[in-house]
């Protein structure tokens, strides 16, 4: 019983393993830059930023028996979600609050026309609702790992802030905002 034993020992350590990673680090939750073409100060001041995942639907196959699925045809991507400081001249949550109102001009049809002038870097006159961003994710060395490229994004929400006098100056105040998207791709930098 003892030869059989020191034999699987000696074979199970000169096997190579096939499944052990290159790179055992794991990705740094705080290693990220989120950029948007229309609305800069988010750079800045993001706090957090959710990767969306995807998923699709499926299509039900009748039979006589069991019902049996088939994959679905479209992809159905999670919002984009960041949680952003908001700085004292509130930039970075006005640009969104101003982005959100042209688009939906509550007042007049001039709020809409006003829509290509928020931004200087607002990207296609005929499409004026919509921004790129991009997501760069960082290494442990700070190099660049992936860029998830967001095409025709837009917000969808805005969240409220809290002001309260009994909170201290350390405590930074937050907002959160949602973003639909047509689709991202996913470059690999490395």
């Amino acid at each position: 019983m003892f030869p059989f034993f020191s034999f699987i020992n000696i074979h199970m350590a000169t096997t190579p393993t096939s499944s052990t990673p290159l790179n055992q680090n794991f990705l740094h939750p705080n290693k990220f830059q989120l950029t948007f073409s229309r609305v800069p100060n988010i750079q800045y001041f993001c706090q957090a930023v959710s990767v969306p995942g995807i998923s699709m639907g499926e299509i039900p196959v009748s039979t006589p028996f069991v019902e049996k699925y088939s994959p679905g045809e479209k992809a159905i991507y999670d919002m984009l979600n960041v949680t952003f400081a908001i700085d004292e001249e509130m930039r970075s949550w006005i640009e969104i609050h101003d982005w959100i109102r042209a688009m939906t001009f509550p007042e007049d049809f001039e709020q809409y026309r006003e829509l290509p002038r928020l931004s200087k870097n607002f990207g296609n006159p005929k499409t004026p609702q919509f921004s790129d961003a991009t997501l760069t994710i960082y290494s442990s060395a700070f190099t660049p790992l992936y860029r998830f490229k967001f095409v025709d994004v837009f917000p969808t929400s805005l969240a409220s802030f809290m002001l309260a006098s009994q909170d201290t100056p350390e405590n930074i105040l937050t907002s959160d905002a949602s973003f639909r998207y047509t689709y991202y791709t996913i470059d690999k930098m490395f």
